[in-house]
């Protein structure tokens, strides 16, 4: 089995959200967990405070350690705004390039996913950021419905990867819709603590339990998505700590790491 980690670039600065509510909803939220002991008083007054800091993102931290473990993760960057992504073209567009020249993937962080047109739109807005022509996408909040994956392969994308079971991890081989390929989501961060996995050693058993699943039932591939701004130890501590013992956890049990992109040749082989 081979795992394959991506990452959604939601968020990139603070002034992104100076005409919306995610700030205060945020600090809100974090107050909330204060009280409720789910983090300690550093982690709640860095958060607070955080807003003094101009850069939410973690891409260059994370693309770091992805390095260091020799992970070929990709990035998803979102062509439009709703939903708590704000940020430009104008801002994305450098990073974009970053993450290529680092010898990252990059694919798209759809916002739509009803509309064609609109969909076709960030598709095509993705291309002339990029200069890429083959690329891939997940959507925000892993939204989709049923003709949501035939339009995208319709548009052109290589690969989706938003199906996702939010009440339960759905163990699902990678399958074709028309030349494109869907890869289930496994892991994502933000459900471990959905699932009441509110402990590092909680969340790593529960993966774990994942892993061995997905092994007994002879899945060749094992999705995870981490969001790069959970790799930020002050502020997302459980977060960040989970990573870096998710990715320790691989190597020292030789379970390779693979790209969508290889591990679609792999499947296209296969045929």
């Amino acid at each position: 089995m081979k795992v394959i980690v991506s990452h959604d670039v939601d968020e990139l600065y603070i002034s992104d959200h100076f005409k919306d509510l995610i700030i205060p909803k945020f600090q809100f939220r974090s107050f909330l967990f204060f009280i409720e002991k789910r983090i300690n008083f550093m982690t709640f007054i860095y958060r607070f405070f955080y807003i003094f800091e101009s850069r939410i993102h973690r891409i260059p931290e994370i693309i770091n350690i992805d390095k260091e473990y020799n992970i070929p993760s990709v990035f998803f960057f979102g062509m439009n705004n709703g939903l708590g992504m704000s940020y430009s073209h104008k801002k994305a567009r450098p990073w974009i390039e970053y993450v290529k020249n680092k010898g990252f993937d990059i694919g798209v962080h759809g916002l739509n996913y009803k509309d064609k047109k609109s969909m076709k739109k960030e598709f095509d807005d993705f291309i002339s950021l990029s200069g890429m022509q083959s690329f891939g996408i997940r959507n925000h909040y892993v939204r989709y419905n049923e003709e949501t994956f035939s339009k995208q392969a319709e548009i052109g994308y290589l690969f989706d990867t938003s199906y996702f079971n939010k009440e339960k991890v759905e163990l699902k081989r990678p399958y074709k819709i028309g030349s494109m390929w869907e890869f289930p989501l496994y892991i994502m961060d933000v459900y471990l603590d959905k699932y009441k996995e509110t402990t590092l050693n909680e969340m790593e058993s529960y993966t774990i339990s994942i892993i061995n699943r997905a092994r007994v039932e002879g899945l060749d591939y094992f999705t995870l998505l981490f969001h790069d701004s959970h790799f930020c130890g002050k502020k997302y501590p459980l977060y960040y700590e989970y990573y870096i013992w998710f990715v320790k956890y691989c190597k020292e049990n030789n379970i390779e790491f693979i790209s969508y992109r290889d591990a679609i040749k792999e499947l296209n082989n296969e045929k």
